[in-house]
């Protein structure tokens, strides 16, 4: 059973001479909010020889509701059935990549919140994969059979209500720090911030595009979060959070995902808005 480094990060160069590996399951994870039809129209014109494409609406989230956020995790039937029509075994080794960092690590929180371990993410991600001149195809791999079970609740995640004590938490927000601020917000309907989060922009972990910094340059990156209290991590509707939820894994910190992030804050009408910047707490 061949394996990839524990730290989840898979070099290009290595994927690409494991490509026909049976255990390996590659998944093309870009997307875009601005313009929906961009991912599939590049995957079409190229992706790494073998990779599923799967749609952040449709594959790596569920349905919208009043309550949830954007981007509400999909359902373990739901997941489990698409994954296993891309051949996914419960031993699969599976790599997500994307073009900047999130969709995959997207792929990877939800794999390894569905009992799924053996996951990485494609360092440098699609851009690296392009740089280094290695192959793509326009063929789009066949359904298949695989076994894979979703079995929920292997990632902590934290809901709205145990929120209202954010003083127990080191929050943090991975939005940019505009939209954390408030200072203009062209997603969602309210602009602002959980009272008590930090901000701590998830592009900021990359050196390059989705290629993440090496673990001094994240221990630095993260060297305000405090280790006596429970790091609550969130984004716009749990999407780049998982970005700085894989970058903390790194350095060997495990983050709680707010799933329904800043989106699902905002539809409870009681809750408070923060606006500008945060002091750093005490202690």
């Amino acid at each position: 059973m061949f394996e990839f480094p524990k730290t989840g990060l898979v070099d290009a160069d290595a994927l690409a001479v494991r490509l026909a590996e049976p255990q390996l399951v590659i998944f093309d994870c870009r997307y875009s909010l601005q313009d929906p039809q961009k991912a599939a129209t590049d995957y079409q014109s190229g992706h790494i020889p073998g990779a599923y494409k799967l749609d952040m609406e449709a594959d790596l989230a569920s349905e919208v509701n009043a309550h949830g956020g954007r981007h509400p995790i999909p359902s373990p039937d739901t997941f489990s059935k698409r994954l296993r029509e891309c051949g996914v075994n419960q031993d699969s080794y599976c790599v997500a990549y994307d073009e900047d960092g999130s969709g995959a690590a997207r792929l990877w929180w939800l794999l390894r919140y569905f009992g799924h371990e053996r996951v990485g993410i494609l360092n440098g991600g699609i851009v690296d994969w392009n740089a280094r001149s290695l192959p793509l195809s326009v063929d789009i791999p066949p359904q298949r059979n695989g076994n894979f079970v979703a079995r929920p609740g292997s990632m902590p995640t934290i809901g709205v209500g145990d929120l209202s004590q954010v003083q127990k938490y080191f929050l943090m927000d991975s939005r940019n720090a505009v939209r954390y601020r408030g200072e203009q917000e062209p997603i969602d309907v309210k602009a602002g911030h959980i009272p008590g989060a930090r901000s701590f922009n998830y592009q900021e972990v990359f050196e390059k595009p989705a290629r993440y910094l090496p673990a001094e340059s994240l221990k630095r990156h993260f060297a305000a979060v405090r280790r006596d209290q429970e790091v609550v991590v969130y984004c716009g509707s749990g999407v780049t959070a998982c970005v700085n939820l894989f970058a903390l894994s790194q350095i060997g910190i495990q983050g709680l995902l707010y799933p329904g992030s800043w989106s699902d804050w905002i539809t409870y009408h009681n809750n408070p808005i923060a606006i500008g910047e945060e002091r750093p707490q005490e202690g």
